[in-house]
């Protein structure tokens, strides 16, 4: 094989598994943030969310902190459950006006996408600020109470 074969083909090789390694990565780091927003969906996630927000000065003013938003969490949870039903109320009704208006191929995307995205919306709009902006990077504890280990939590 001449030299000049063998230097595309390392080329293509080279450009192949850089190409499924990125993948592979971009599909950790998405999992990992899908998880993280799980996790904002709990009231600890929230007394989390609020705690870094206001970025204690001292261990006692964290202690009080989060002494006031554990005495919270039962509130901010019953509230986030009420707003999911709510929202889950909403569109049922929207879909039962939607319905007679849709062809069957319609219906079945929409029964599909519904199906996937249930449970699964993030706070905010799209492009709003959520947990993986630098503002919260470099805190202390996770709402699962793991230590966060770098820029990716």
């Amino acid at each position: 094989m001449k030299i000049g074969t063998k230097s595309v083909l390392l080329l293509v090789a080279t450009l192949v598994l850089g190409l499924v390694l990125g993948s592979l990565l971009t599909g950790a780091v998405n999992q990992r943030r899908l998880e993280r927003l799980a996790e904002m969906r709990s009231a600890r996630g929230m007394a989390f969310f609020l705690e870094n927000v206001v970025e204690p000065e001292s261990a006692e003013q964290r202690e009080a902190i989060r002494a006031v938003l554990d005495d919270a969490a039962p509130r901010i949870a019953a509230a986030m459950q009420e707003s999911r039903d709510r929202m889950r109320a909403l569109t049922d009704s929207v879909r039962s006006e939607l319905d007679p208006l849709l062809t069957p191929e319609q219906r079945d995307r929409l029964d599909d996408r519904m199906r996937i995205g249930r449970g699964r919306m993030p706070f905010g709009p799209p492009g709003a600020r959520g947990p993986d902006d630098d503002r919260h990077r470099g805190r202390p504890e996770r709402p699962d109470g793991r230590r966060q280990s770098g820029p990716d939590g």
